[in-house]
């Protein structure tokens, strides 16, 4: 999962994490710093609570069609049961119906 952290969306999935309050106060403290000075700023032990906090905090890939699902819609995976973007419109059409 680090390797993703480079990620150009990864930043703002962090920053949306801490705004929604889904991390509790160590862990969007550390986000704060890692935000602010790097995941490289982070101790070990910092390192360790904040990929846990993102591991269970994410999605490793849509549960319909097995996709890797983006930073950008990891927040809209994580509330409709682990779904890309492009499978859950696919379901709400298909309930639509």
């Amino acid at each position: 999962m680090n390797q993703r952290y480079n990620d150009d969306d990864f930043a703002g999935f962090v920053e949306e994490l801490v705004i929604t309050k889904r991390l509790n106060k160590t862990e969007a403290g550390i986000a704060k710093q890692m935000l602010d000075q790097g995941y490289n700023s982070l101790s070990e032990i910092q390192k360790n609570v904040f990929d846990n906090a993102i591991e269970r905090n994410s999605v490793k890939e849509c549960k319909r069609c097995s996709n890797e699902i983006p930073w950008s819609e990891m927040i809209e995976a994580l509330d409709n049961g682990g779904l890309c973007g492009w499978c859950h419109h696919f379901k709400s059409k298909m309930e639509e119906e």
